[in-house]
Order: C-alpha cells, then sequence, then structure tokens
C-alpha cells in the first residue's frame, strides 16, 4: 500500500481574448477499489461568473464540465488531492463488449495485422496473452515526443516505430482485440512523471488488469487513474469550444508524490 499526494494543473493562454468558452474536463480521480481518493478538489479560473457543475460520461467517467461567457485570456484548471493506492494492479468490474471492438484510433491495418501473426500469443489466459503482446510492441517500438500528435492512429503510429504513451497503448489496444481481448484505454498520473500518462487495462474474469505497455509491466502502486474509454478520443482529460480567433498555448504540469 502506497499513500501519493497528487497535483495537476493545466493553463491555457490566449494572444487574443476569447469568450462563451464551454468546457469538459474528465480529471477528477474516483475511488475503484485500487485507489482510494481523498481530499479531491478542483479549481477553475477565471471562474467570475463561471457555470460549473459536475456529471458522467457513459463510460463511468467524472466530468466537470461549465462555461465562461465573458471575455477572458487564460483558462486554467487545477486538481489536487490524496491517493491510497490498495491494490497494484487489477480492480473487479465487468468487461463490456463495447470494448471487444475496434475505435477510430486502434482500428488495425495491414501493418498491425502483420506485426499479430508474426507475434501471435502462445498462452491460455487472457492476462498472459496480452502479456506476450506487449512484451513483442516493446521491442518494436521507440519512445520517441514530437513525432505523433493526439489524431495518430495506431496503424500510422506503428508504421512509424516510434511514439509515445498515449501511441504504445492505442497500439497494444489493436493487438489485444484482434487477439479477441477486451480492453480499454486509461489516461492518468504516475509517480514522478511529470505530466500524464496513457496505459491500459485488460478484461479478464470480471476484473481489470492495467498493464503499462510503453514500459511493457503491470501498473503498480505509482499509478493514479483518471479516467479510460475505447481510446484516446473517448477521454480526453480536456475539451471544449469558444468563440474567438486565438489559438491557445497550453501548458501543463504534474506531481505525484509520496507523503
Amino acid at each position: 500500500m502506497k499513500r501519493l499526494r497528487f497535483e495537476y494543473t493545466a493553463k491555457l493562454d490566449f494572444p487574443v481574448n476569447v469568450s462563451e468558452h464551454s468546457f469538459t474536463l474528465r480529471c477528477l480521480p474516483v475511488s475503484d477499489g485500487r485507489q482510494l481518493i481523498r481530499e479531491a478538489k478542483y479549481e477553475i479560473c477565471p471562474n467570475e461568473n463561471s457555470k460549473i457543475w459536475l456529471s458522467r460520461d457513459s463510460f463511468g467517467n467524472t466530468l466537470i464540465c461549465g462555461s465562461i461567457p465573458e471575455p477572458h485570456s487564460f483558462f486554467s484548471f487545477r486538481i489536487s488531492g490524496k491517493a491510497k493506492i490498495i491494490n497494484t494492479r487489477d480492480i473487479s468490474g465487468f468487461p463490456s463488449a463495447i470494448y471487444g471492438y475496434n475505435s477510430a484510433l486502434t482500428k488495425p491495418g495491414e501493418c498491425i495485422k502483420r506485426f499479430y501473426e508474426k507475434n501471435k500469443p502462445t498462452a491460455e489466459m487472457p492476462v498472459d496473452r496480452a502479456t506476450q503482446l506487449c512484451g513483442a510492441l516493446y521491442s518494436a517500438m521507440k519512445y520517441e515526443k514530437g513525432v505523433t500528435d493526439v489524431h495518430t492512429s495506431a496503424e500510422n503510429a506503428l508504421a512509424l516505430g516510434m511514439g509515445v504513451c498515449q501511441d504504445y497503448a492505442h497500439i497494444f489496444l489493436a493487438l489485444c482485440r484482434l487477439d479477441g481481448i477486451r480492453c480499454r484505454y486509461v489516461s492518468g498520473l504516475a509517480y514522478e512523471s511529470g505530466e500524464t500518462h496513457a496505459w491500459t487495462e485488460i478484461g479478464s474474469n470480471s476484473r481489470w488488469y492495467g498493464i503499462d505497455p510503453a514500459n511493457n509491466r503491470f501498473i503498480s502502486e505509482n499509478y493514479i487513474k483518471l479516467c479510460h474509454g475505447r481510446d484516446y478520443s473517448d477521454c480526453p482529460i480536456e475539451c471544449g469550444v469558444y468563440l474567438g480567433n486565438s489559438k491557445g498555448v497550453q501548458t501543463v504540469t504534474s506531481t505525484v508524490a509520496e507523503f
């Protein structure tokens, strides 16, 4: 068991004022049997005359929704709290059939299909088969920032042979679904990472097992889950629309430390 203190801050600066800003955030972690969340709170700026409410999406993620009608030159949000990590890698839950189908970012092309056939697992249990696929993927990819973005598909990332944690997760999901394994994408925080991290959960026997393909390992007590979905597009930590001809510049910081 590990006790962690976490904080995540994102700020979007606009060169020219924007208005009528509506946003949805998936950044508030919840207790799920593996992590016990305490003292969780959030702050939104600017908050004068802002309308903010909590909701939940179809995947069960907590949503912080809001709107800022007045002109503003920046938008920021911050979450903080404490977590007690009870179990290191799995939680109970029924893996819905929806997690067995391909999504837009995980749809396999010829590159992924060839890779799967070349590295088809030999184990019997879904978690063991997924572990074999994870090892093969880790050996074939190079972790490299700046060569992909949030719109890069699993097929394109594997063809490049490089990417970041999001790309590893998408490719791994595509391979697991080819193998008939139900699985889902996870966004969260990791100890000493300094930014958000992406990993996966593999469904087997009414359990979800957390696997981090970018590091070729099961998740540990150093991981705090924020949200999940079929792929990144189901669970972006931040999304929104606003009125104004201005492209924001984002700055993100996060801290996860023991206490």
